[in-house]
C-alpha cells in the first residue's frame, strides 16, 4: 500500500515490488498521476505530468504480471487546501475543475480494506490523503485501523506514515514501524543498504 505526494520518489520501489506482491494499493496525491495517465480528469489535483508515461507503463506492467492494482474510485475534494475549505465527496470521474482530491472517499476506503482482508504481509509507505488537516484525515485513519486489526505482518515505513499511525492511536498494533523513509524506499527498490552491506561476510 503506497501513498503520499510523489510518484517520482517511489516509482523504483513500486516497479521492484511488482515481482513480490499479488496486489497493490495506490492512494494519496500520487494516485492522481496514475489516474490522469489513463485519461481521468483530476481537476486541480497535484499531478506529476512528466511521469504520466511512466505511470501508464507501470499500470500495464502490473496487468501483465497479474498484480491487482487498486486505485481510488472516489475522493474527498476541496476548492482549496485549507482546514476550512468547502469539501464534498465525488467519484474519481467527477472532480470539479480546479478542485483538489485531498483524501480517498468512503467507497475507496471500503475497496482498500477488502483488498487487505486476507493479506499475509502488508507493507505501507505514504498516507492516503492530507491527514494533517482533519477534513482530509478520515481515509488514512480508516486504513491505519484496517492494518492494525489485520492478522497480517504489518510493516510501515516513513515519517508521514508513522505520524498517521500515531495520530490514529494504533501504533501498538503494528508489527514494525520504520522511521527511515528514504532507507525504507531504497530497501523496497531492492538496494543493499550500507549498514547491511558492512555486515555481510
Amino acid at each position: 500500500m503506497v501513498g503520499g505526494a510523489k510518484v517520482s520518489s517511489k516509482l523504483g520501489a513500486l516497479e521492484n515490488m511488482l515481482a513480490k506482491v499479488d496486489r497493490m494499493i495506490i492512494g494519496g496525491a500520487m494516485a492522481n498521476t496514475f489516474l490522469k495517465s489513463i485519461g481521468v480528469d483530476v481537476g486541480g489535483s497535484k499531478v506529476e505530468d512528466d511521469l504520466l508515461d511512466a505511470a501508464k507503463k507501470f499500470i500495464d506492467a502490473a496487468d501483465a504480471k497479474g498484480v491487482k492494482l487498486h486505485l481510488p474510485v472516489d475522493f474527498v475534494v476541496a476548492d482549496r487546501f485549507a482546514a476550512d475549505a468547502v469539501t464534498k465527496t465525488v467519484t474519481f470521474r467527477d472532480i470539479p475543475p480546479g478542485w483538489m482530491a485531498l483524501d480517498i472517499g468512503p467507497a475507496s476506503t471500503l475497496l482498500f480494506k477488502e483488498a487487505l482482508q486476507d493479506a499475509k504481509t502488508i507493507i505501507w509507505n505514504g498516507p492516503m490523503g492530507a491527514f494533517e488537516l482533519d477534513p482530509f484525515a478520515r481515509g488514512t485513519m480508516a486504513m491505519c485501523q484496517a492494518v492494525a486489526s489485520s492478522h497480517a505482518l504489518s510493516i510501515i515505513g516513513g515519517g508521514d506514515s508513522n505520524a498517521a499511525v500515531k495520530k490514529s492511536g494504533e501504533e501498538r498494533n503494528i508489527s514494525y514501524m520504520s522511521t527511515g523513509g528514504g532507507a525504507f524506499l531504497e530497501l523496497m527498490e531492492g538496494k543493499i543498504l550500507p549498514g547491511v552491506a558492512v555486515l555481510e561476510p
